[in-house]
C-alpha cells in the first residue's frame, strides 16, 4: 500500500531485508549468507504469494466491525463479558506472534520453513473462526463467556500461525530485491481488496439472511424473537463458513503456487540474542518512539470507531439496516483515495501527508455528535471519513522504514524485528483497549442484550465512543506526530549518507564494512 518511488524501496527493505538480519516477525536468517539470483518469478507465483494475504485482512475486518453487536445481539452476552472476550483475545494475538516466530525458526522440513505452518494451521483457523461465531445452545451466560473467550484465543493463535510465516515468506521468494518489491505490490492489492470483501461479503450475508428485526420491535420494551434471532445465528455462521473456504483455498494456494527457497536458512544463537539486547537501543531512538505513540493513538481512534460503527448505526441513528452498506461506502472510500495520499506524501511529504490527513478526520468525527439519522446526511459524513481512515492504511507504515535507516545511521546496526514487531504489537494493544473499554461503557450505561431498543443513555454513549473519545485520541497523535524530527530534508540526508557507506563498503570488499564504518562515523 506504500506503493512506488523511494518510499515502496524502503518498505521493501523492512520486509526482505538482507538474510543477515533478524526479520520483523521473528525468524532468522544465517549471518552473511549471499545467495545467487535465480529465475525471475512468474506471475502466477506472485498472484500465488498474494492471495495469501487475504484471509488476515478479511477475517480480521469482519472480526473489528462484527464482532461487538454479535456478541451482544445475538449471542446476548453481556457488556462486561465481552470486554473480556475482546479484550483478553486481543491481548493474547499480541503476544502469539514472537512467540510463532521463534516456533518457526527453529522448524526445518523437506517442504520448507515456512509452507507448513501455512497449510497445516489453515484447518485449525477455520475451525476456530467459525465457532466463534456459532451460538452454543442451552449454555449459561458463564459457559458463553469461556467458549467465545477460547474460540477467540485459538483463532488468533492459529492466524498467527499462518500471518507470520506467511509475511516471512517474502524473502524466500527470490534472492533478487526487484522480485520481492513486485511480488510484495502484488501481496498489497491482494489485502486491500481483503479489507474490502470480506466486510462486503459478511455484512450482505447478515442483511440478506439475518433479515430485519423491525417487526419484533413495534412495541416499546420489545425484545427480538426466537425466529429473528435463529436467522441472525444462520447468517453469521454462513458468513463464516465462506469466510473459511476463502482461508483455505488462500493457504492452498500458497502452499502449492509458491516455491520457497532452499538456500536462505535459519540463523545463529547469538542473533537470536542481539534481538533482546537491542530492546533498550531501539526505545532510546527518539523519532521510534513518537511516530509509535502517534500510531498508538490513531490505532486507538479508528478501532474506537470501527468497534462500535455497527452498534451507532442501530441504537444511535436508528440505520440497523443500512450499516453493511455504510460500511461498504467508508471502506471503499478509504481504498479509492490511496493514491490521492501517495501522491501528498511525494508532493509534501510523509509529516506533512499523515499530518493535514489525520486532521481532516477531526471535524467528520465531530459531526456525527450532531447528525441525524437520515441516510442522505449520513453516507457524506462516512465517506469523508473514509478519507481520514486512508491515511492511517498507507502513510504510518511507509514511515517506519524511515526510522529504521534513521537508526542505523546513527548506530550502525539495523534492528527491522524490533521495529516491526512492537509497531505490530501496539496496533493489537490499540484494538484490545478501545474494544474492552467501548463494551465496558455500555454496561455502565445500562445496555440490555437482546432489546429492540436501547435506552438514550446508550445512544448518547455510542456518541461518545465514534466522536469525541475519537477525537481526543487523534489530537494526542497529532501532538506526538508535531514533535516527529524526520523532515523530507533529513530523510534524503540520510539516504545518501547510507548510499555513501554502502558504497565504501562494497569498495573495501567486506561483508560487514558497512557497519564498522557506520560505526565509527557515529560514535560522539
Amino acid at each position: 500500500m506504500a506503493g512506488g518511488g523511494e518510499e515502496e524501496e524502503s518498505l521493501l527493505a523492512s520486509y526482505s531485508a538482507p538474510p543477515d538480519r533478524p526479520q520483523a516477525n521473528g525468524t532468522f536468517g544465517h549471518p552473511q549468507r549471499r545467495t545467487r539470483p535465480g529465475k525471475p518469478l512468474s506471475v502466477v507465483s506472485k498472484v500465488c504469494f498474494a492471495l495469501g494475504g487475504m484471509p488476515y485482512q478479511m477475517t480480521n475486518n469482519v472480526i473489528g466491525f462484527f464482532i461487538s453487536i454479535f456478541l451482544l445481539e445475538v449471542a446476548q452476552i453481556r457488556p462486561g463479558y465481552a470486554s473480556v472476550i475482546l479484550f483478553g483475545g486481543r491481548a493474547w494475538d499480541a503476544i502469539t506472534d514472537p512467540l510463532v516466530g521463534f516456533l518457526v525458526s527453529k522448524t526445518n522440513t523437506r517442504w520448507g520453513k515456512l509452507r507448513p505452518w501455512i497449510i497445516f494451521s489453515a484447518p485449525f483457523g477455520v475451525a476456530s473462526y467459525f465457532f466463534l461465531w456459532y451460538v452454543p445452545g442451552d449454555f449459561s451466560e458463564e459457559a458463553r463467556l469461556g467458549w467465545y473467550f477460547l474460540m477467540y484465543c485459538l483463532f488468533e493463535a492459529a492466524l498467527s500461525c499462518f500471518h507470520v510465516p506467511y509475511t516471512a515468506l517474502t524473502i524466500y521468494l527470490s534472492a533478487d530485491p526487484k522480485e520481492r518489491d513486485s511480488a510484495t505490490a502484488y501481496r498489497m492489492f491482494c489485502e486491500v481488496l481483503g479489507v474490502l470483501l470480506g466486510s462486503a461479503i459478511q455484512g450482505q450475508i447478515v442483511a440478506g439472511i439475518g433479515g430485519s428485526t423491525e417487526k419484533d420491535c413495534n412495541n416499546p420494551g420489545a425484545t427480538v424473537s426466537p425466529e429473528a434471532r435463529a436467522d441472525m445465528e444462520k447468517a453469521y455462521l454462513i458468513g463464516a463458513g465462506v469466510m473459511g473456504g476463502f482461508y483455505l483455498v488462500c493457504a492452498a494456494t500458497v502452499f502449492f503456487g509458491v516455491k520457497e527457497r532452499k538456500d536462505v536458512e535459519g540463523g545463529s544463537e547469538e542473533e537470536e540474542a542481539s534481538f533482546f539486547q537491542g530492546l533498550k537501543l531501539v526505545f532510546k531512538h527518539g523519532p521510534y518512539v513518537k511516530l509509535t505513540m502517534s500510531f498508538l493513538f490513531l490505532s486507538l481512534a479508528i478501532q474506537s470507531v470501527q468497534g462500535n460503527f455497527a452498534l451507532f448505526c442501530q441504537h444511535s441513528l436508528g440505520l440497523g439496516d443500512q450499516f453493511q452498506n455504510l460500511i461498504i461506502a467508508l471502506l471503499g472510500a478509504a481504498i479509492l483515495c490511496m493514491p490521492v495520499w501517495q501522491w501528498c506524501l511525494v508532493k509534501y511529504g510523509k509529516k506533512t501527508a499523515l499530518f493535514w490527513g489525520t486532521a481532516v478526520f477531526i471535524p467528520t468525527l465531530f459531526t456525527l455528535l450532531y447528525i441525524p439519522g437520515n441516510p442522505y446526511a449520513v453516507y457524506p459524513i462516512t465517506i469523508l471519513g473514509g478519507v481520514g481512515i486512508s491515511v492511517a492504511f498507507l502513510l504510518p507504515w511507509s514511515m517506519l522504514p524511515d526510522v529504521v535507516d534513521d537508526f542505523t545511521l546513527k548506530t550502525g546496526t539495523r534492528r527491522e524485528a524490533i521495529f516491526y514487531s512492537f509497531y505490530v504489537f501496539f496496533t493489537k494493544f490499540a484494538a484490545g483497549i478501545s474494544l474492552g473499554l467501548s463494551t465496558l461503557s455500555l454496561e455502565a450505561a445500562g445496555y440490555v442484550t437482546g432489546a429492540c431498543s436501547q435506552s438514550d443513555v446508550v445512544g448518547f454513549t455510542l456518541r461518545m465512543l465514534v466522536a469525541p473519545a475519537p477525537i481526543v485520541f487523534i489530537i494526542i497523535s497529532l501532538l506526538f506526530l508535531w514533535s516527529y524530527p524526520i523532515t523530507e530534508e533529513r530523510r534524503r540526508h540520510t539516504k545518501v549518507a547510507l548510499e555513501h557507506k554502502r558504497d565504501k563498503a562494497r569498495g573495501q570488499g567486506q561483508p560487514g564494512a558497512l557497519e564498522s564504518s557506520l560505526e565509527g562515523s557515529t560514535k560522539v
